[in-house]
Order: structure tokens, then C-alpha cells, then sequence
């Protein structure tokens, strides 16, 4: 013997895989405060934002396979493994969240304003550095970036179809002329990278 509450089910399921709105509203009705409650136990640490926006999301989609049910207690079941799958989701993402801020903050620790300060000074002589090698003579130039690249004098002969000793005299040529054009931390800078 089929009891009325089975009947009422199967009904309001058949009536929600047509897509009426009512029947979706109905089961919105039964299930949300649950699913909420759920989901709000799942989600401790997280804003109850996160925990309604779960329960939404699983509405969605149990409406886009309302179809695919075929028995109301197969529609709860994935109301709530949904809803737990999502909660599941949503705590792996705040850990990963966590993780990259618990990084940044032991990064940022690391610069007190004396590494800061040094750090700026260090690009600011980077920045004159390139500049004054941009104003060079074209194989200067050349010669130069590709020794701030970390290439040696046979590399850029190489790349550049040049002799190594074209690279030598070009490099000495660049330096005599940087010497010139550059501060004096801007000279140690150059000769870190020579």
C-alpha cells in the first residue's frame, strides 16, 4: 500500500520534470531551509553568504535535469550530495585562498623598509642603466643587452655573427661610453652584470 505522502511526491516530481515554476517553488520550499542548514555545518569558517549561494546553485541545477530524475527520492539525494560537493568545492578553494595569503604575508614580512628601500634604489640603477645602454651606438647596444641577458662574448659572436673579439672590443667601447653617461651606482651596477 502506497501512503499519500508517496502519492503527493510523485506527483509534485512529475509536475516539476514538465517544468512547472510552482512545483520548483514547492520543492524550493521544502528543501532550502534544510540544504541552508546543510550547508551552513559544512561551511563553519565561511560567510553565510557562501553557504546561500551553494543552495542556489544547487536549485539551478537540479531545475536543468529536472528531467533526468526518476523518483523523488532520487531528486533529494542529489539536492544533498550536490550541496555537499559544492560545500567541498568551496572549502578547497578557501584553502588554496589561504595558502597564497599566508604566503604573500610571510613575503611580505621579509620587507622591512630597509630591503624595501634597497630594492628601489636597486631597479631605479636597473632602469638608468638600460636607458643609458639604449642611447649607445646600435652594435654597442646589441653587445650590451645581450650581456645583461647573461650570454657570454662566444654566444653573442654567435647570435650576432660577429668574432668574439668584435664582442671584446664592442663591450670595452660600451663600458668607455657608459662610464661617461652613467652615476657611480650605476657603474657597480654595470660591472655586477659584466
Amino acid at each position: 500500500m502506497t501512503s499519500r505522502y508517496v502519492i503527493e511526491e510523485e506527483a509534485l516530481l512529475i509536475k516539476f520534470q514538465s517544468g512547472d515554476r510552482r512545483a520548483l517553488d514547492k520543492i524550493f520550499r521544502i528543501y532550502h531551509p534544510a540544504l541552508l542548514f546543510f550547508a551552513n555545518r559544512l561551511l563553519i569558517n565561511c560567510d553565510s553568504a557562501n553557504s546561500q549561494e551553494v543552495v542556489l546553485d544547487t536549485f539551478f541545477k537540479v531545475f536543468e535535469r529536472r528531467e533526468s530524475f526518476v523518483s523523488f527520492a532520487g531528486l533529494k539525494a542529489f539536492l544533498y550530495l550536490s550541496t555537499k560537493n559544492a560545500c567541498l568545492n568551496v572549502i578547497e578553494k578557501e584553502k588554496v585562498r589561504l595558502k597564497r595569503l599566508n604566503k604573500y604575508t610571510q613575503d611580505f614580512e621579509e620587507f622591512d623598509d630597509e630591503n624595501i628601500l634597497s630594492r628601489i634604489v636597486q631597479t631605479e640603477v636597473l632602469r638608468e642603466l638600460r636607458y643609458a645602454i639604449e642611447l649607445l651606438p646600435e652594435q654597442c647596444r646589441n653587445v650590451m643587452q645581450k650581456l645583461m641577458e647573461g650570454k657570454t662574448a662566444k654566444e653573442i659572436a654567435e647570435e650576432l655573427d660577429i668574432t668574439v673579439s668584435t664582442v671584446n672590443s664592442q663591450k670595452s667601447r660600451a663600458v668607455f661610453l657608459l662610464k661617461k653617461s652613467l652615476s657611480s651606482s650605476g657603474m657597480v651596477f654595470l660591472l655586477y652584470y659584466l
